[in-house]
Formats: C-alpha cells, structure tokens, sequence
C-alpha cells in the first residue's frame, strides 16, 4: 500500500528535471498511478526510466552543447591557473591561516585528529565550489532549457579527473583513510552539490515545480 504522496525527492526530480515534450502529461500519469496503488520503488525506477530517456534525448539533440561543457569542466583547471586567480585564492588563505597557526587556535591545525581535516585546503576547495557553481550559473542561463545536460556534463569530467588519485589512495592507514573520506567527500558531495546550486540559481524557476519551463 503507497503513501498519500509519491517520494519527495522523486518528485522533485520529475518536476523540476524531467524534460519531454509531453512532461505534465507523463509525470501526471506516473503520479495517478501511483495513487491508484503502485509502490515507491515503481515509482523510483519510473523517475529513473524518464531521466535518463530525457538525457539520452537532449544529448542526441545537443551533441555540440555537451561536447562544449565537456571540454570546458576538463579544462578548467588549465584556464584557473593560466588566468592566475590561484593568487587571489593563495591572499585570501594567508588571510586566515597564518593566524590560526599562531592563535590560540592552533590545535586546529597542530593537533592529528583535526590536521587530517586538511584545513590547509580549505580555502582553495571553497574557493573551486564557487567556481563551479558560478560557471553553471553562466551555462544555464545561455542554455536554461538544457540545464540538466549543463549538471551532468559539467560535473562528470570533475569526476574523472579526480577518480586516478583517488584510486591511488590507500585507506589502509588512518591517514590514508581520511585523505579517502575527505577526497570522496569533496568529489562527490561538494563539487556537485556547487554545480547543482547554481544550476538552480542560474534557471528562471528557482522553486521548480510542475509549472518549470520545458
């Protein structure tokens, strides 16, 4: 027996990311079946089912847009040291780090525990976030009705980048380990989470809902 509601973040999904020609129709017919007594899960892998066969279409249709952000996430690293905003990343760290050393506040960085945080990185990875998050701001709005293609082909090539070193990382150290989690954690929670806010802030309907433009 289903809920009163499909699942929250299915729907979310459907209704702000879904793209078809015929998408109030096709997530109206999902949600009626599902109160008609279709399970979650059915209705999960329906979701999946419409995502996928929605990005399979929109590449199809823009070959050259993915291409281009492709080749543009690969990159960007390239173009974030050749146009030198590495310095003004490395003033805004010597703002705050030197300080913590020198403070009261040292153990941050002086005790094990709290060094395997790597608060060395800190500002450099805040800083490649907003990076990301707003050059997805730029490519959704040149392209908002594509938005979902800008996501997945913005954050895949970040992915695979990093996947080698993270691969070359052994966890069988607590040191290790921690580089592991942290590395993980900053590929694939932080850098998509950045792509993803900015994709949203980028689009013209921020509350995404069933009255998001197709």
């Amino acid at each position: 027996m289903s809920s009163s509601q499909p699942p929250r973040v299915a729907r979310w999904l459907l209704e702000g990311w879904a793209r078809s020609p015929n998408r109030e129709s096709l997530v109206g017919d999902l949600f009626e079946q599902y109160h008609a007594g279709r399970s979650a899960s059915w209705f999960w892998r329906q979701t999946v089912r419409v995502l996928v066969i929605g990005v399979a279409t929109e590449l199809w249709q823009h070959k050259l847009l993915a291409a281009f952000v492709t080749l543009f996430s690969a990159y960007l690293g390239d173009i974030y040291t050749f146009s030198r905003l590495w310095v003004w990343v490395w003033r805004v760290h010597q703002l705050w780090y030197p300080h913590v050393i020198n403070s009261r506040l040292s153990w941050i960085v002086v005790n094990p525990w709290a060094y395997r945080l790597r608060p060395y990185d800190w500002t450099s990875e805040i800083a490649w976030c907003a990076i990301l998050a707003a050059m997805s701001v730029i490519l959704t709005r040149w392209h908002p009705r594509q938005r979902g293609l800008v996501v997945i082909f913005l954050f895949l090539p970040q992915v695979g980048i990093r996947l080698p070193y993270l691969l070359s990382m052994d966890p069988r150290s607590p040191i290790g380990l921690f580089a592991v989690l942290w590395f993980s954690s900053f590929t694939l929670i932080a850098i998509p989470f950045s792509i993803l806010l900015g994709a949203l802030w980028g689009s013209d309907d921020h509350s995404i809902g069933l009255a998001a433009r197709v």
